[in-house]
């Protein structure tokens, strides 16, 4: 099996607020351009724009960064200062998440989740969590969810047929990995998983059809493993 890749996936989009200043600070986070991004948020504090949401994305890039002092005490003046403002719930299950606390990541998430059932981050990140945690069907049912809400989501149908391979349900993370590729036909990563189910299947020639078109796609990862699948 392969290993678990890293499953901490922040969400930029997760407030309804449509403001200009916000939509720039989510277009910075998008390529990790931090220094900027700090700057509209501490400007919009001064001027007491919309505190609570500069609060939780300076929150976000701080978990982002890695910093898990500082997303704390972001999350503190959250709880303290702006109590009915629930977002903070899934910065706490991210801060929590972030620390290996896994039983009070899904806590925090699910209290987002009972204000917001189709909250779609909340979903896909307490999925992560659940899965990691080897309950993978609790996992697969909140992807289910997502991709109800999404059905165009395509990280929820990779994670999906992730957790469906940990169920040995080949079939299934199969028709998930080739929706994958369908979405995103440069995501290498859904080729490979797609491989590796149909190398666990027995069905070698269909293995290594797939290596070759993870290769013609521009994997050089599948050109440098081909013949493992190509035997």
């Amino acid at each position: 099996m392969k290993l678990v890749y890293t499953y901490l996936f922040l969400a930029f989009s997760f407030l309804g607020k449509a403001q200009s200043a916000f939509e720039r600070v989510r277009a910075l986070l998008e390529s990790d351009d931090y220094s900027p991004a700090l700057q509209i948020l501490d400007s919009c504090r001064n001027a007491s724009y919309y505190k609570d949401s500069a609060l939780f994305y300076r929150g976000l890039i701080y978990l982002k960064k890695e910093n898990l002092i500082e997303a704390r005490k972001i999350t503190s003046e959250l709880y303290s200062g702006y109590p009915t403002f629930y977002e903070v719930h899934y910065l706490n299950g991210l801060l929590h998440f972030a620390s290996d606390n896994y039983g009070k990541s899904i806590q925090s998430f699910n209290k987002v989740l009972k204000e917001n059932p189709r909250n779609i981050k909340a979903l896909y990140n307490r999925s992560i969590v659940l899965g990691l945690l080897e309950d993978y069907l609790s996992a697969i049912e909140d992807l289910t969810a997502c991709i109800a809400i999404n059905p165009a989501y395509a990280k929820a149908y990779y994670s999906r047929a992730y957790w469906y391979e940990y169920t040995g349900n080949y079939s299934e993370a199969a028709k998930d990995y080739s929706r994958v590729i369908e979405l995103e036909p440069k995501n290498y990563d859904a080729y490979m998983g797609l491989a590796y189910i149909y190398q666990n299947m027995k069905d070698n020639d269909k293995a290594c059809e797939i290596i070759n078109k993870a290769i013609t796609a521009g994997s050089q990862i599948a050109y440098e493993v081909k013949e493992n699948f190509c035997k």
